[in-house]
């Protein structure tokens, strides 16, 4: 598919405009704060928050209050900047992009008013090349943001693919899952105004609903398919490896759904229906290695791998609570300050720490097929 162009928002707004907003964010929305909070507090239902995490003392340390009702954040990145940083995130139920910038639990700031489309639900996002890239399912396209001015251009994928996951590529381009065509696909931007969408398919993919996908160089990636229990590498032109050897295997994965990258020969990812954390090491009978978790049925969902801790931390989304895990330590739980929450996205900063979604939602914004 050969784009005929982007689409660019307006990021200029009228006064009446603003002020319209401002009066309705006022009878709406509480204002952002950051606060102590214990599990005995209430949340009302489509309270969301961002939660960091202090990975020496093990303890959340601050809690951001999202402001946009419903917002149910989907996925994290963040961005370090000059005695700062940016925690980028989506809003699905709200239909923006939120920036946390970050300076210390007494000094930050936040804005979420970035002029998407109109029906946009930004779902999963990525940073690279000096952008916030991210997947908009219900516009059938893959938007991009630039911090600098807050310009949002978008580029059109094929009809009916519903774009979910993606990841940056070194080389500028950009990977991402077709989750109802079953298919993966790549964005190749030549110009400003030109671009060209590549679509990969093969016949294991049929049925798959792939997901997660994750960069391992610029013309590789690994991804899960959801629907069909397949964790696979592929690479460009037509290099498909299943990471895994059925012959004679009953523990294979269950519902893999988010995938991280150790390095290019290693992968993770989470099982939401088997309830694991396993690794793949491909090779010439590459097979699974699982680690169950606890409790039961807590709903794996995002990943992210801490290279230099050599720590693997993940959600559990119906557990309400993250995880970590490393080989010599095992797997180490901590519960999210507030009951009855639902952690979605993860990632990890320069220092270690560790940043979380979470809301109460009315809806999970979680895309799969359910199976009997």
């Amino acid at each position: 598919m050969v784009g005929r162009g982007i689409r660019k928002s307006l990021v200029t707004v009228t006064v009446v405009g603003l002020m319209v907003l401002a009066l309705v964010f006022a009878l709406d929305h509480e204002s952002p704060t950051a606060e102590a909070t214990t599990s005995a507090d209430v949340v009302g239902g489509g309270a969301s928050f961002v939660y960091l995490f202090d990975s020496v003392s093990e303890a959340f340390v601050f809690t951001f209050t999202v402001p946009s009702a419903d917002a149910n954040p989907k996925d994290v990145v963040v961005v370090p900047g000059a005695g700062c940083e940016d925690v980028w995130f989506t809003e699905p139920g709200a239909g923006r992009i939120g920036r946390l910038t970050y300076t210390s639990t007494v000094d930050y700031a936040f804005r979420d008013d970035y002029p998407l489309f109109e029906g946009s639900t930004p779902l999963n996002l990525v940073s690279g090349g000096g952008f916030i890239w991210f997947t908009d399912p219900s516009r059938e396209s893959i938007g991009r943001l630039d911090p600098a001015t807050g310009q949002v251009d978008e580029f059109e994928v094929p009809a009916g693919g519903y774009p979910a996951d993606l990841d940056y590529a070194s080389d500028g381009s950009i990977w991402f899952t077709e989750m109802m065509k079953d298919r993966i696909a790549r964005l190749t931007i030549t110009s400003t105004n030109d671009y060209s969408v590549s679509e990969y398919y093969t016949s294991t993919l049929s049925g798959g609903r792939p997901y997660g996908l994750v960069v391992a160089g610029p013309n590789t990636v690994y991804f899960a398919q959801t629907e069909n229990d397949r964790v696979t590498r592929f690479s460009v032109p037509n290099n498909w490896l299943q990471l895994y050897d059925l012959t004679g295997v009953t523990d294979v994965p269950n519902g893999p759904y988010r995938l991280a990258l150790e390095s290019m020969d290693e992968v993770w990812t989470t099982e939401r229906r088997g309830n694991r954390l396993t690794k793949f090491q491909p090779g010439t009978s590459p097979l699974p290695l699982p680690r169950a978790l606890e409790p039961s049925h807590s709903m794996p969902t995002s990943i992210v791998m801490d290279r230099d801790t050599g720590y693997v931390w993940f959600t559990q989304w119906s557990a309400g609570q993250i995880g970590k895990f490393r080989s010599d330590i095992g797997l180490q739980y901590y519960r999210l300050p507030l009951s009855d929450l639902t952690p979605t996205g993860i990632v990890v900063n320069g220092a270690g720490d560790v940043w979380v979604l979470a809301s109460r939602p009315y809806d999970a914004y979680l895309p799969f097929i359910a199976r009997d």
